[in-house]
């Protein structure tokens, strides 16, 4: 009981570190997450409030009951279903889409700049600046037409 009354929000802190880890290397549930999120809200309003440790103990168990049960009611009514079929597949992304030549294709090979990145791409040659349509990924190259073929 001594313990208990002597609760500071460090140990609502390590708590929440803890459960955090744990679920990181164990569990991949998300349920932990959310209890996780418990034990530092816990925390924040312990230090925030001063609470006693009947009070930590309620918030901390009504944090986390009701944010599981929002996580399993989100869970549940999500689709998993929907294919993701580009999910970490960068390039397969840009297949239809249209960007300019920022390097001319020369034998074959140029390049294309799209958000932050530079991609490889292979086409019939054109000079740079040309509108190009990526059809395909080859890898890590990108294969485009000039617009107006097919």
């Amino acid at each position: 009981m001594a313990y208990l009354v002597s609760l500071t929000p460090w140990h609502w802190l390590s708590a929440a570190v803890l459960l955090l880890v744990i679920e990181m290397m164990i569990v991949g549930s998300y349920y932990l997450l959310w209890v996780s999120f418990a034990a530092f809200l816990t925390a924040v309003l312990q230090w925030l409030f001063g609470l006693g440790w009947a009070a930590q103990m309620v918030v901390f168990s009504a944090i986390s009951i009701l944010s599981v049960v929002a996580w399993f009611i989100y869970d549940q009514k999500r689709d998993k279903s929907k294919p993701r079929p580009t999910l970490n597949k960068r390039g397969h992304q840009y297949i239809g889409r249209t960007f300019q030549l920022s390097q001319p294709i020369v034998n074959g090979v140029g390049k294309i700049n799209v958000d932050d990145s530079s991609w490889k791409v292979k086409g019939v040659d054109a000079a740079a600046g040309t509108p190009v349509r990526v059809k395909d990924i080859d890898g890590t190259v990108l294969i485009v037409e000039l617009l107006g073929e097919s």
